[in-house]
């Protein structure tokens, strides 16, 4: 056998096992996930629901401009405070839905609600000091509220609950 004639039998097989592995792994789409773990509140009378293609895509704006002190929803300069749905529903004003993320996002303060901290904390308001934030539209900030609403439904506890569940 000569070595054209090898790359062409090895490329063949290589072809024949990635169809065989399409067809016998499952695939995974927003349609699998229970619409119940999907739907997060948007304000405190309205729920949304979140599709795959808003929770990738939230999960990876959170990853560029949260997870740094935020990974697994703790939060690292104050591990009092977490972005467990407990610990948002406890803020002032309460954090606990889409809408109200979105504001913190833009006009983040403090835990009791008396301080603005966009000088500490990422924010739209603070992009000179926070480049990151340039260029995020409130579509993006209602991304990451979305995937920061959902998370806890997949990791339970784990989400928030610090550096014991990583």
């Amino acid at each position: 056998m000569n070595k054209n004639t090898f790359k062409k039998y090895l490329a063949l097989a290589i072809a024949t096992m990635m169809l065989a592995f399409q067809l016998f792994t499952p695939s995974v789409s927003a349609a699998e996930i229970p619409i119940e773990l999907r739907t997060v509140p948007l304000n405190e009378n309205t729920n949304i629901v979140l599709t795959q293609k808003d929770i990738s895509k939230g999960k990876k704006l959170f990853q560029n401009a949260c997870a740094n002190c935020h990974l697994g929803g703790a939060t690292f300069t104050n591990p009092n405070v977490n972005l467990s749905p407990e610990s948002l529903a406890g803020a002032n004003p309460v954090r606990n839905n889409v809408l109200a993320l979105v504001d913190y996002m833009k006009k983040p303060t403090t835990y009791d609600g008396v301080t603005e901290i966009y000088d500490v904390h990422p924010s739209l308001k603070s992009t000179d000091i926070f480049p990151i934030m340039r260029g995020y539209t409130d579509n993006d900030l209602k991304l990451i509220a979305g995937f920061i609403l959902y998370e806890p439904k997949i990791k339970g506890i784990g989400w928030g609950g610090g550096k014991i569940y990583y």
